[in-house]
């Protein structure tokens, strides 16, 4: 059996993304009889280096896993882990690939504010997770970090779990050359969060943030600190004040906040070098006074198309400025 395991790694070697020389390790919930660490232990037994390839926990998985060897780290569907403080899934070049589909794929539960997952290492990849808000107030719920590079999130989903659950932040993009793709940001239409993807001052230049989807409130209700948006500039680091590169490309945001419609918000105090572009905006402002659906302050925007409902006004023969750019 320990020599040979074509029988069991041949299963997932077909579209296991691990380079050569990588190593594949498995999470699964301790509690799960059928495929959890027990059966899978006996199917998957420590390797020839005497390293354990099947955990319970992301971290443990991570942990184990070597920096800049590829390493993939794969959880089951239905596993369900409630964080309560910060992990950190900082090992160089590691994957953490969830499997399953819809629900049933890998479930970070947030059940206290402290709750938190840290990005801090180059090229790390997350994929197909599902990060859910099950406490008031979780501060954030995925942080990029910044001194980083080449950091991908993809095909993940933000949720919550009943109403008065959410994330002020889901996700903080820091590093620089990253990638946010895929993904779907989902807050109440009542409650609502702060911001969807929080760009974090400066520091990620050169990332790109496309092809997600935004349903929600993301108002300063939900952020009270500077200001907020499905996707916003997070103006707390001022270290780093040249943000270039940025590219924000073929998002749709649905923006149900009936008081303040943000959109996309950047801030005054940076100096911007980027495109918001092919982006689709439908809004449900409705408030009597006229509020900014984006906010640019100098970030190039090009052929998106931006709907708004409202009780007093439509967008045909607005007067209201609905889009502005302070030109910096």
């Amino acid at each position: 059996m320990l020599e040979n395991q074509l029988s069991r790694w041949g299963g997932i070697a077909k579209n296991n993304p691990a380079p050569i020389g990588a190593k594949t390790f498995l999470v699964s919930d301790s509690d799960d009889t059928t495929v959890g660490p027990l059966n899978l232990g006996a199917e998957f037994p420590v390797d020839k280096d005497g390293v354990v390839r099947v955990y319970t926990t992301i971290q443990a998985a991570v942990n184990a896993t070597s920096a800049g060897r590829g390493d993939v780290v794969y959880v089951l569907p239905g596993y369900d882990q409630s964080l309560t403080d910060a992990d950190s899934w900082n090992v160089a070049s590691t994957q953490i690939i969830g499997l399953g589909n819809a629900n049933n794929r890998p479930t970070l539960r947030y059940t206290a504010a402290a709750g938190e997952v840290g990005l801090g290492a180059n090229n790390v990849r997350v994929s197909n997770l599902r990060f859910l808000a099950a406490a008031d107030s979780i501060a954030r719920a995925v942080d990029i970090d910044s001194g980083f590079s080449g950091i991908t999130v993809d095909n993940c989903i933000w949720d919550y779990n009943a109403t008065g659950n959410d994330f002020r932040v889901m996700l903080r993009l820091g590093s620089q050359r990253s990638l946010v793709e895929d993904n779907r940001f989902l807050a109440e239409d009542t409650a609502g969060s702060g911001k969807g993807v929080a760009i974090k001052g400066g520091a990620p230049i050169y990332s790109t943030i496309r092809n997600n989807y935004f349903f929600g409130q993301f108002d300063t209700v939900g952020d009270t600190s500077d200001g907020a948006a499905a996707i916003a500039q997070d103006t707390s680091d001022t270290a780093d004040t040249n943000l270039v590169g940025v590219l924000v490309d073929n998002n749709v945001i649905v923006s149900t906040d009936t008081a303040v419609g943000a959109a996309i918000r950047f801030s005054a105090g940076y100096t911007k070098r980027g495109i918001v572009t092919r982006n689709r905006i439908m809004s449900y402002d409705s408030a009597g006074t006229d509020t900014v659906i984006l906010a640019l302050a100098g970030m190039g925007f090009s052929g998106n198309f931006v709907s708004r409902q409202d009780t007093t006004e439509k967008l045909a023969g607005e007067t209201a400025v609905k889009i502005t750019d302070s030109g910096n």
